[in-house]
């Protein structure tokens, strides 16, 4: 049915417009651009990053003890060589005297750093090894960039969206959704490769991660496994940080860290592995036992080659099947009782007379109607009875 044609009283109905779709009085809504989508993001983005901001300030005026004048110039997220000895001289100078509250201070700046993807945390890792020795500062470093990564998660999850609407953008997340669907099995190993390798970044796998289908649970234990190697490396460099001079003498770039991450990713790669090498054998088994089976079907004797159509009673609904076993077919048809009658049930009487005799004559309504034969009788009772020797039979 064409949409009428448009008049002084129906302006508001474009000609193309389907009838069913026709708003009468009012316009349909309108979706929101993909500029104002960004800007709206943006704007929420800010208002994110100042309260987070503003927290972690009132978190380290909060918990720091009060500083002497002469290392005030010391509390600052460290970006060199110079800032991060600084800081690890300051720290040690306050960590036995408020142990809980450098490590609150400490947990809390990672956190920021992490959740908005920002440059330092390779330093609080260096300087947790030289505050807090290894044993202690490995466990605590993995737990902090997992968790951080993890607020990086959630916020790329609730205002990430907004990038959709780009189409460029949509392309790149199409690939890397394409790539996770491959490795779906094993995805757990996957970013954990993903972690120890140099590309992508860290803060791609962050943002992109919640809108592939990556759960938030794979997505921390992963990252926390990911990124032990590499802070093995970074907290041993700080439990040597007094003996150093320079940036030079990190030496993450190494022939012993190098063998480090192989062997970590190795070791990611053995359950991977053992994971397909199983399932090939499960697959196996079960293709052996699928063929002994249809062998013993054809074994057997009966073989289905097809199937018709299932038997419907006259309601249009499907009948049962009456399955007969081989010992209710041998009770039933048994050679003992195939030469005896059987009576199922005794019918009417029937009397035969002369051609020139005619049968009494009763009114349908006065004469009641004859009862039905008893079902049983007794034995010594014929069923045929011979009434006249000529020709009556009463049966």
């Amino acid at each position: 049915m064409s949409s009428p044609t448009p008049t002084d009283r129906t302006s508001l109905l474009s000609n193309n417009s389907n009838a069913s779709d026709q708003s009468y009085g009012a316009t349909g809504p309108s979706r929101p651009s993909s500029r104002r989508l960004l800007w709206n993001a943006s704007l929420k983005m800010g208002a994110i990053f100042l309260v987070s901001t503003i927290l972690l300030g009132g978190t380290l005026w909060l918990a720091l003890p009060t500083l002497e004048e002469q290392d005030r110039p010391m509390l600052k997220i460290p970006k060199s060589f110079v800032e991060l000895q600084a800081l690890n001289t300051l720290l040690k100078k306050y960590r036995d005297i408020y142990p809980y509250r450098i490590v609150i201070c400490y947990v809390i700046t990672y956190f920021f750093l992490q959740a908005f993807s920002l440059p330092g945390s390779m330093y609080l890792s260096i300087l947790g090894g030289a505050v807090w020795g290894v044993p202690r500062a490995l466990p605590l470093a993995c737990a902090c960039v997992a968790t951080g990564a993890t607020l990086c998660y959630l916020i790329s999850a609730a205002l990430g969206p907004a990038l959709l609407t780009m189409p460029k953008w949509k392309a790149k997340l199409d690939v890397w959704a394409d790539k996770l669907r491959a490795h779906k099995d094993d995805i757990i190993s996957f970013l954990i490769v993903l972690r120890i390798a140099p590309f992508p970044p860290h803060w791609v796998v962050n943002v992109v991660c919640p809108h592939v289908g990556i759960g938030i649970v794979p997505f921390w234990i992963s990252t926390f496994l990911g990124i032990f190697g590499v802070t093995v490396i970074h907290t041993t460099i700080g439990n040597s940080l007094d003996d150093m001079t320079s940036a030079d003498d990190f030496h993450l770039i190494s022939w012993k860290n190098f063998l480090m991450l192989s062997a970590v990713v190795v070791g990611v790669m053995i359950p991977v592995g053992l994971r397909y090498y199983f399932k090939r054998e499960i697959a196996t088994v079960a293709d052996t036992e699928r063929e002994a089976e249809a062998v013993a079907d054809e074994e057997d004797g009966d073989r289905i080659l097809a199937e018709g159509p299932p038997a419907m009673n006259p309601k249009g609904k499907t009948a049962p099947l009456i399955v007969i076993s081989d010992d209710e077919g041998s009770e039933l048809y048994s050679d003992e009782e195939s030469d005896e009658d059987v009576i199922l049930e005794a019918g009417p009487a029937l009397i035969i007379k002369h051609d020139g005799e005619q049968p009494p004559q009763a009114h349908p309504q006065s004469q009641p109607r004859q009862q039905a034969q008893p079902e049983t009788q007794r034995e010594d009772q014929p069923l045929v009875q011979y009434e006249r020797e000529e020709d009556e039979l009463l049966l």
